[in-house]
């Protein structure tokens, strides 16, 4: 009789087990809004996480969402101790030495934000002697440290953990530009940075070695069974108009891969 129980309650485990969705431990950011932010009961909100819950329902997965700070992400996708990284992070030639990308999930230009009137732009020239401020571990650092190195172009680097500390240097004059995606600018400008007097600086800056095509869904080496379920979850968002019904509500413009 206990061999017979025994052997009931394996077969319900297995049972169990073998219907149990799939958790995917997705790493993200808590202060880059639109895309991840924290709203004022501390629960997570931003483009990314609609979006991302969306695919996770359509992968039928469970999605646990781990916050920490950028340059913390593919350490600890490498490390394990998460599954995936959603933070509009560019797949870069450099970055898939290390990880690997989904397809393009996002594009937006990259762009200079300054003073109205302070005479800065995308020239290089009108940086000099000026300090740029950039998130840490990110493609614009990494523009101004193989393109502009400070000892070459006298333009100054400050790196910061959050973008949200450079604008606050920005506006407070402690720093004369931010540099960073226009998506992200374009965020800050209409929620104060366009009436203190702050606006883009320039023309969009290119540089698709540095900069990528786009940003997509970060996955550990190897695991191609989880990029092709998000590969497949991004072409079903693309494609069925949810994305695009999401960036109507963040952006005056487009950020749907051509």
């Amino acid at each position: 009789m206990k061999k017979l129980v025994f052997s009931a309650l394996t077969a319900l485990t297995l049972i169990s087990t073998a219907h149990a969705q799939q958790v995917v431990r997705i790493g993200t950011l808590a202060d880059y809004a639109p895309f991840e932010y924290k709203d004022a009961s501390g629960k997570l909100q931003g483009m990314e996480i609609e979006i991302g819950n969306k695919m996770c329902a359509a992968m039928k997965v469970t999605c646990q969402w781990v916050t920490m700070d950028f340059d913390a992400l593919i350490p600890a996708l490498k490390a394990r101790q998460i599954d995936a990284v959603l933070a509009q992070m560019s797949r870069t030639a450099e970055r898939e030495k290390s990880v690997d990308f989904s397809r393009i999930f996002t594009t937006a230009p990259v762009h200079l934000v300054a003073k109205k009137g302070s005479g800065i732009s995308h020239q290089p020239a009108t940086l000099r002697g000026k300090t740029v401020g950039v998130q840490t571990a990110s493609t614009h650092e990494s523009y101004f440290r193989n393109r502009l190195p400070t000892s070459s172009s006298g333009i100054k680097v400050k790196v910061y953990q959050s973008l949200d500390a450079a604008w606050l240097d920005l506006e407070s004059g402690r720093i004369q530009a931010v540099f960073a995606d226009s998506t992200v600018a374009h965020d800050w400008l209409s929620k104060g940075g366009q009436q203190a007097g702050f606006a883009l600086a320039g023309q969009a800056i290119s540089d698709d070695a540095i900069f990528g095509a786009g940003t997509a869904i970060a996955v550990r080496k190897g695991d191609s069974q989880l990029k092709a379920q998000f590969d497949q979850a991004i072409v079903g968002v693309h494609k069925d108009g949810y994305f695009q019904a999401v960036n109507k509500r963040y952006f005056p413009f487009s950020i749907l891969p051509q």
